[in-house]
């Protein structure tokens, strides 16, 4: 079990009677029955897990709220990320509630669900993103890679701030696209306080996803990146429509063989960055 062990730093609990509006259940509605507390509890045992940051899936109060309350007495879950809306008028009491609660770790900018992502480097954005680095909270960033440019300039802006881009900066599925989007990875690398989840790779890929779709772009990220700002995630339960969790893990052992990885790369993917990244030691 490759899992053994690491921190899972990117699952999903959603019930669903309830209706938010998360957008994967809208193409891939069979997810819904997929990730409640019992389902995710058996999951994070199942594979020996030794912590797990749970996070937000739908960008509003109400959800953020309520997974808050059901993530929390969840057995090794060790950190949330939560949701956040920089240019909402009641940002700063939002912040205020986070920063109290001990196990939130993180804020989400889901940047493909905002109308306008310029809004993120307004003034009152960058304030209210500020102080939420201050209050020791990652900003966890879910973005396509026509956003990386925005995230890079966060990095920027606000170097104080522990800067997370999930699943692998989202390569895409198309090998003609590639150049476009090394390109705005390299840029966004250039920040060191900028970190990814090595996740979400075989997702776009379906069922079928093999080692030679995925190989490239993982070992691309390694190299930007570097294993030490890198952070193994399994995407629970989303990587169904990958193949299911048994294929994400079968391809990491592979990928992490080709990767050669020394001893304290592997501490560090699996464990220290995202004990770092989210301030685990903290909580």
């Amino acid at each position: 079990m490759i899992f053994e062990g690491a921190i899972d730093a990117h699952a999903h609990l959603w019930e669903q009677d309830r209706d938010d509006d998360i957008l994967v259940l809208q193409t891939k509605p069979h997810l819904k029955s997929m990730a409640s507390k019992t389902l995710l509890a058996d999951f994070l045992a199942g594979e020996k897990v030794s912590g797990a940051i749970v996070v937000q899936s739908a960008p509003n109060r109400a959800h953020s709220n309520w997974l808050r309350q059901a993530a929390r007495n969840i057995p090794k879950v060790s950190g949330i990320v939560g949701w956040l809306n920089p240019v909402d008028p009641k940002v700063n009491s939002d912040i205020d509630i986070l920063r109290r609660d001990p196990l939130v770790c993180g804020i989400r900018l889901m940047l493909n669900r905002m109308l306008r992502v310029d809004e993120l480097h307004t003034p009152s954005a960058i304030s209210a993103l500020t102080s939420a680095a201050n209050a020791g909270l990652a900003i966890e960033c879910l973005c396509p890679p026509q956003f990386l440019s925005n995230v890079a300039e966060l990095a920027r802006t606000i170097p104080a701030a522990s800067i997370v881009i999930d699943h692998c900066c989202l390569p895409p599925v198309s090998n003609d696209e590639m150049d476009l989007w090394d390109q705005k990875v390299q840029e966004v690398a250039k920040h060191p306080n900028v970190t990814v989840k090595f996740s979400g790779l075989i997702e776009p890929f379906g069922p079928e996803v093999t080692l030679a779709d995925i190989e490239g772009r993982a070992l691309r990220i390694i190299e930007l990146f570097g294993p030490h700002r890198l952070m193994l995630a399994s995407n629970f339960p989303v990587t169904d429509i990958g193949g299911g969790q048994r294929r994400w893990a079968d391809l990491l052992v592979q990928l992490l063989d080709h990767a050669q990885l020394t001893k304290d790369e592997r501490q560090a993917l699996f464990q220290g960055t995202a004990i770092y990244a989210f301030g685990l030691e903290r909580r």
